[in-house]
């Protein structure tokens, strides 16, 4: 198999070669048909940023584009979009691996380009194999999406899990050597050195963890993932203590963070399970009584400020303006 460098040396030649040849006139793409760089170019650095500055990150659920943006205006640095929530608000579908990477793109990437902020997205496995993990990922950050998270579970993601009585109650893990080789294809295959590629284990056993974990950095990690669930603050630190990169919670109580060494904690399913409930319960009191008892509402100036409606309408007083 070839070494990492020897992949990357090959994809730089590539990319060499095809300067020269558009230098050259030789098959050029025409200049005005070259991809953009990606809106979130800025975001990716904003994220590195913060996973090198002390402290914790704590990125909100960001389950729609309103969603992201009250994050955003209540001083959120980053936001989090799960493959759950995705799954489960726009297909009305379980997180057995349905949904696909073009349905998480154009999910994720309608939130993500519209907030300031960066965002940490689920890629589940990234694809079948390491060709579409590194396709994946080019994909995501022409989104303009600032992280992505690769992880070791196999598939059929979680269906013997929940399937029904009987079944096992955790998933299949891959191999080590496969994860190591789809993790390279993912660095391989981004652009801009600041977009971030998370390795997540779905392992539960803290050596396993740190096994993994350790591994997945030497692939080219950024960042390792692990829900921590049922790990004491003293585990938690002693992981992120053996890992040369950042970790990642997921949802980690307020009580095991205190001196924590883990870098980040996200909020999956936070917002997105809750309105799912307010919309049933609101849905049940109209067809039961006829009526709805009213509910709080955003804010005048807070609704303003997610919906940019004082942008636009500066924008409609200067056309309409126009003779």
């Amino acid at each position: 198999m070839d070494s990492p460098a020897s992949r990357r040396d090959f994809l730089q030649q590539a990319a060499a070669a095809a300067g020269a040849a558009a230098t050259l006139g030789l098959n050029a793409v025409p200049v005005q048909a070259q991809a953009p760089p990606p809106d979130g170019a800025s975001k990716f650095a904003r994220l590195r940023a913060l996973l090198r500055a002390p402290g914790l990150l704590t990125a909100p659920e960001a389950y729609t584009v309103i969603a992201g943006k009250l994050a955003e205006a209540r001083g959120f640095d980053a936001v989090y979009i799960g493959g759950n929530m995705m799954s489960m608000t726009y297909l009305g579908a379980p997180d057995w691996g349905i949904i696909t990477t073009t349905d998480m793109v154009e999910i994720a990437g309608r939130i993500a380009r519209e907030v300031r902020i960066p965002a940490i997205v689920d890629a589940d496995q990234a694809g079948e194999t390491s060709l579409n993990v590194y396709r994946t990922v080019q994909l995501y950050e022409r989104a303009g999406i600032a992280a992505l998270h690769i992880e070791d579970s196999v598939n059929p993601k979680k269906m013997e899990t929940w399937a029904g009585p009987g079944g096992p109650t955790t998933s299949a893990l891959q191999t080590v050597e496969r994860m190591r080789e789809r993790l390279e294809a993912a660095v391989d295959g981004r652009t801009n050195r600041d977009f971030v590629i998370i390795g997540r284990t779905v392992a539960e056993d803290l050596d396993t963890v740190i096994r993994r974990g350790q591994a997945f950095a030497r692939a080219g990690a950024d960042v390792v993932m692990n829900s921590l669930t049922g790990f004491s603050a003293e585990q938690i630190n002693r992981i992120a203590g053996e890992l040369p990169v950042p970790l990642l919670g997921i949802g980690v109580a307020k009580p095991l963070l205190t001196n924590t060494r883990m870098k980040v904690n996200i909020h999956p399913n936070m917002v997105s399970q809750p309105a799912m409930a307010l919309c049933d319960a609101m849905l049940q009191e109209l067809r039961t009584n006829g009526e709805v008892t009213p509910r709080p509402t955003l804010s005048a100036d807070i609704l303003s400020r997610v919906s940019n409606s004082t942008t636009y309408a500066e924008l409609a007083r200067r056309w309409l303006s126009v003779p």
